[in-house]
């Protein structure tokens, strides 16, 4: 019976050691300091939607490591946080990437750990190839994953915070697979427009007019902990437009210098100059900017590359940790067109100094004299009918007359023969417009005309003398 029991208590014991064995084999978290190296393979990550050449630097928050129990350990960057410090409050806001927005708790935790994190040296950096994507290879931890893009480009990117703690299998540890992360970023654009449907070209105004613009952008979504968030609109004329100053507004109300910007002015330009407190406290907001100009008589589009119109610009840190800017942009026109013909007399020959006039909608009056080779022009006019008078008419012609004619980018294609510049807009009238002599009496000759003035002059001086005679009788 002794020896039954005996061996019942001997198994018992090794049934007891086994399971001690066994628990001291399953992973425990613990949060003292790393023992040994990591016993896992490196991770790979890999990063999409960038541009070639950004740089990717991942900074360590928190090592991983597996002790000499088999314990999964950690090791936290100094100076993180108290918010942050421990492995439990990263472990909340890490993400895969996939649904980190602006103001979300993962978002909040990069900015405050960035200062902390990024004094170091970066435990990985990789550089954006042709396809948008670059590889980071990571020890076991927690990373803040930060992209610097290249010069140029005119985007925010945001901090990120990356998973690539050990995993679990089979009661050992292994490096985890990280599915590839899609980076959080915030494209900086501007969208110039003009005219009453606000198009990016348009031909419907004349010298005089005033003419609408609009641009709209959106505040760069910056890191809470960006140094240099600036955010800067401008917007510069070509000759030919004339900016009112006083109809500048920002999403519906009259632009005024303030906390949120401040606003420079004038005829030929201006900038709305947001400060970094807006900024960040207004991240993507939609900004809208309207205004009106006047358009003057030096509105007339030479060439493809000569034309009237205006460029809006914002000025932002794709950086946001350097003091480097872009400036994207975003062009308008407003095309105008010329209407030219020849005046000649009757045999064809140049009529230098014939006037002509022509009334615009807005009660604007345009002139123009014919020059030495006959030619008189007008530019600076929207698309529509139109009407010119002959109102200066050479001493011994006829006035000509009224002329109408249409004007579109379908009918004033051709260039002005009055001028060595290469504009094309114009619409060449191929007939010569002539101005008919007077008619005038027909003359005998000077001799003839002396005769008939001297009889004249004999019968006058005749007559005086009767008069004065018959006079000196009857007294």
């Amino acid at each position: 019976m002794k020896s039954i029991a005996k061996s019942i208590f001997s198994k018992i014991c090794c049934l007891f050691s086994a399971a001690l064995l066994i628990y001291s084999l399953v992973p425990v978290q613990a949060y003292a300091n790393p023992t040994s190296g990591t016993d896992v393979a490196d991770s790979k990550v890999t990063i999409n939607g960038l541009e070639s050449g950004d740089v990717v630097s991942a900074y360590l928050i928190a090592d991983a490591d597996i002790d000499a129990a088999n314990n999964l350990t950690y090791k936290m960057a100094d100076g993180l946080p108290s918010a942050y410090n421990t492995i439990d409050k990263i472990a909340a806001v890490a993400t895969d990437g996939y649904t980190f927005t602006q103001g979300t708790d993962m978002q909040n935790a990069a900015a405050a750990i960035a200062g902390a994190v990024t004094a170091n040296p970066a435990a990985a950096t990789a550089t954006a190839g042709s396809d948008g994507s670059a590889k980071l290879t990571l020890g076991s931890g927690y990373y803040l994953v930060r992209v610097t893009t290249a010069s140029g480009k005119t985007r925010v990117y945001q901090n990120m915070v990356v998973d690539v703690t050990p995993k679990v299998d089979g009661g050992t540890y292994k490096s985890r697979d990280v599915a590839p992360i899609d980076v959080k970023k915030t494209d900086v654009t501007v969208k110039k427009t003009v005219g009453s449907d606000y198009k990016e070209s348009t031909d419907k105004y004349s010298v005089g007019d005033s003419v609408p613009f609009k641009i709209n952008t959106a505040v760069p979504n910056y890191p809470k902990d960006s140094k240099n968030a600036t955010f800067t609109i401008g917007d510069t004329p070509s000759a030919g437009l004339k900016i009112k100053t006083g109809t500048i507004k920002i999403n519906g109300q009259k632009a005024v210098s303030g906390a949120d910007y401040t606003l420079t002015a004038s005829e030929t330009g201006y900038t709305i100059e947001y400060s970094k407190d807006y900024v960040l406290a207004h991240p993507g907001e939609a900004i809208e900017v309207t205004y009106e100009a006047e358009l003057t008589s030096d509105a007339f589009s030479h060439s493809a590359t000569d034309v009237t119109g205006n460029t809006a610009t914002v000025t932002f840190n794709p950086n946001p940790y350097e003091n480097k800017t872009v400036t994207p942009n975003s062009n308008t026109t407003v095309k105008t067109y010329g209407y030219v013909f020849k005046k000649t007399d009757p045999e064809g020959n140049p009529l230098q100094g014939a006037t002509f006039t022509l009334t615009l909608d807005n009660g604007k009056v345009l002139t123009s004299t014919s020059d030495a080779n006959g030619y008189v022009y007008f530019s600076g006019l929207a698309a529509g009918h139109y009407k010119i008078s002959e109102t200066g008419v050479p001493t011994g012609y006829t006035k000509v007359n009224d002329i109408e004619f249409d004007l579109s980018d379908t009918t004033a294609t051709a260039d002005n023969p009055a001028t060595t510049d290469v504009e094309n807009n114009y619409l060449v009238n191929s007939q010569n417009v002539v101005d008919n002599r007077q008619p005038v009496l027909p003359v005998t000759g000077d001799a003839g005309t002396f005769m008939f003035t001297a009889i004249g002059t004999v019968l006058l001086v005749a007559g005086v003398g009767a008069i004065v005679y018959s006079r000196k009788q009857r007294a």
